[in-house]
């Protein structure tokens, strides 16, 4: 999957060209996008050297910075009118558009919604394996390409994950330690309690005491270790 992460701005534009493949972030393009003059014809170079960027790269979605509005109105202003620009270039090229906060930006990147921007040109260039720095603007578009491709990852595993038949499943321990699903492990481990519990005569016991949903609960348990409930007694009764 390729993106384009774009940093809008009427004076400088950072743009980013990153692609995945097997799960690894490479770093195809980038650069920054300068337009002098009257604001229309920035404008008008923003929205030329995108639709260049788009024709020569071939992107399959456009990563884009939401607006802010901080302290300075006017400047939410101006990167509205530059975001219109990229966003008119996209949709002509026929390229869907995802837009990204930049708290969202920085999390995805640098694990902090408050990052500045030295750690965002770090963390930028370790995770795509550059040999030297990249200006701030780039790096800021680089990081919105890679919040796109780690949010679209994420989600692919969880529809993966919901698309899959539902059924009784079972974590038992594996000799490495971890937890992994056997459903027959779990079919042979209820066969041996049950085989256990007649053997040690107390299968009546068990039924009277425990109803039929949780005594399948129990002869279906998490663990791989044979255990019971309660430990049978000359008296006929279980303790607890």
């Amino acid at each position: 999957m390729r993106v384009l992460g774009v940093d809008p701005g009427t004076v400088a534009t950072g743009w980013g060209v990153v692609e995945e493949v097997d799960r690894r972030l490479t770093y195809v393009a980038g650069g920054v996008i300068r337009a002098r003059g009257p604001l229309a014809q920035r404008l008008a170079r923003v929205y030329e050297q995108t639709q260049q960027i788009l024709s020569n790269f071939a992107p399959t979605c456009v990563s884009l910075e939401k607006t802010f509005v901080g302290d300075n109105v006017q400047s939410a202003f101006r990167l509205g009118e530059a975001r219109g620009a990229i966003l008119v270039a996209a949709a002509q090229a026929g390229v869907a558009v995802q837009e990204y906060s930049p708290a969202e930006i920085k999390v995805a990147v640098a694990g902090n919604g408050r990052a500045a921007k030295e750690q965002m040109q770090l963390m930028v260039r370790r995770l795509l394996g550059l040999a030297k720095a990249v200006a701030s603007d780039e790096a800021d578009a680089l990081g919105a390409a890679i919040c796109h491709l780690h949010t679209h990852t994420f989600t692919a595993q969880v529809s993966n994950q919901r698309s899959r038949p539902k059924g009784r499943r079972q974590l038992v321990p594996s000799p490495s330690g971890d937890c992994r699903f056997s459903p027959a492990g779990a079919l042979r481990d209820a066969a041996r309690r049950r085989r256990l519990l007649r053997a040690s005569g107390s299968a009546v016991v068990f039924k009277r005491q425990f109803p039929l949903t949780l005594r399948r609960s129990l002869l279906l348990g998490p663990s791989r270790r044979v255990w019971f409930p309660f430990s049978p007694s000359p008296s006929g009764r279980g303790a607890g």
